[in-house]
């Protein structure tokens, strides 16, 4: 399961670097194995470090924010989440002291090498139209990337040339490292820097990527918007990130819908604003209303009152989750004449004359 590291620290996700450490540390001395006994704390404290670990660093922070949970697990390993961040130095300046044991450290997971050779994610945008959102749209966006270098495959070697066996790792495609923690000795194993994890290495490095397999470009992508999609929506295209060869990234497109000054959106319906004349609210008839696919006539009852709605069904959005669509509400706003002439006056008052009570008002005699 994806964490939220905010919802781990308890704070918001606008939280100060202060606010973030101060969390951390009440929660560490809360949950600290040395001092907390009971069941379920020791994850809890695995949790809390992790979470402090990414946090507190401010480009891992920028990361997990941008990519999200999961997108970030995706992308960071647990090495790369504990890198420089020094556990011993932080307990100790909370009063825990250490021994001397040697045993591997296993709460964090023991060894926590990147397995294979993986390519990032990475992140664009575009930006739509209320009615291409609508209608769905394509867009043509400018990607720059890490792909597959196209003259040795990916192996890196010089085509012609062998791929042997890594002289650094000794074809094992990991290196470890062992350091001291608070809890003993951490051993890490890593992705070998020479091979990438791969175990193999070229005897002539491909002339064009210089031995590693992928080349920096950037490069149109064509992307299919749905019809349906919402403002912030975050789309996925499936291996259009970086190269890797064990896996390569994936593509997100978050999608901005531009405010519409016409329509207003609220989930699948869409809100609209009417105007009418007196004459039309008061005798009733049909009038032209703006919906996302042009014109349509709508009735306007008679004796309909400032403020009135009018629904006109499957007018709104699609829905992106099934078929069919959302409604369009028209709010119905009368106006007033500011000026009359005098004959449109007179009729006014002949029409005030005309009213339901004035046949009451002349039985007793009021005029």
């Amino acid at each position: 399961m994806d964490k939220d590291y905010y919802k781990i620290l308890g704070v918001p996700h606008d939280a100060s670097d202060e606010q973030i450490k101060k969390a951390y540390r009440e929660l560490a001395m809360k949950l600290h194995p040395d001092r907390n006994k009971e069941k379920g704390s020791e994850e809890r404290f695995k949790e809390v470090n992790e979470a402090y670990a990414v946090l507190s660093d401010p480009e891992k922070r920028k990361q997990y924010d941008a990519y999200g949970p999961e997108g970030f697990n995706q992308r960071f390993s647990q090495e790369d989440i504990f890198r420089n961040f020094n556990m011993e130095d932080i307990f100790r300046n909370m009063g825990f002291s250490f021994g001397g044991n040697d045993d591997l450290f296993n709460m964090f997971g023991g060894g926590m090498g990147r397995a294979g050779d993986m390519g990032n994610d990475i992140l664009g945008n575009v930006s739509i139209t209320l009615q291409e959102a609508a209608k769905g749209a394509n867009r043509s966006l400018n990607v720059a990337h890490v792909k597959e270098c196209d003259r040795c495959r990916g192996s890196g070697a010089e085509p012609g040339s062998r791929v042997i066996k890594c002289p650094v790792c000794n074809g094992a495609g990991q290196m470890k490292e062992t350091r001291r923690t608070p809890f003993g000795i951490m051993q890490t194993i890593t992705a070998c820097q020479r091979c990438g994890g791969a175990g193999k290495s070229a005897e002539r490095q491909c002339t064009r990527c210089r031995g590693s397999g992928r080349v920096h470009t950037e490069e149109k992508v064509e992307v299919s918007i749905p019809r349906g999609v919402s403002d912030g929506m975050r789309l996925r295209l499936g291996g259009m990130g970086d190269f890797g060869r064990d896996r390569t990234g994936d593509l997100y497109i978050d999608v901005t819908v531009q405010q519409d000054r016409r329509f207003e959106r609220s989930s699948d319906n869409i809100i609209t604003e009417l105007h009418i004349p007196l004459h039309l609210a008061l005798l009733g008839g049909q009038v032209a209303a703006p919906t996302l696919d042009g014109e349509k006539m709508i009735t306007i009852e008679e004796g309909t009152q400032n403020g009135a709605r009018v629904r006109i069904d499957d007018a709104g959005m699609p829905h992106m989750k099934g078929s069919g669509y959302g409604d369009e509400i028209v709010n119905i706003i009368v106006d007033i004449p500011k000026r009359l002439s005098a004959e449109q006056k007179e009729l006014v008052r002949r029409l005030a004359g005309m009213g339901p009570d004035e046949g009451k008002k002349r039985k007793f005699g009021v005029f």
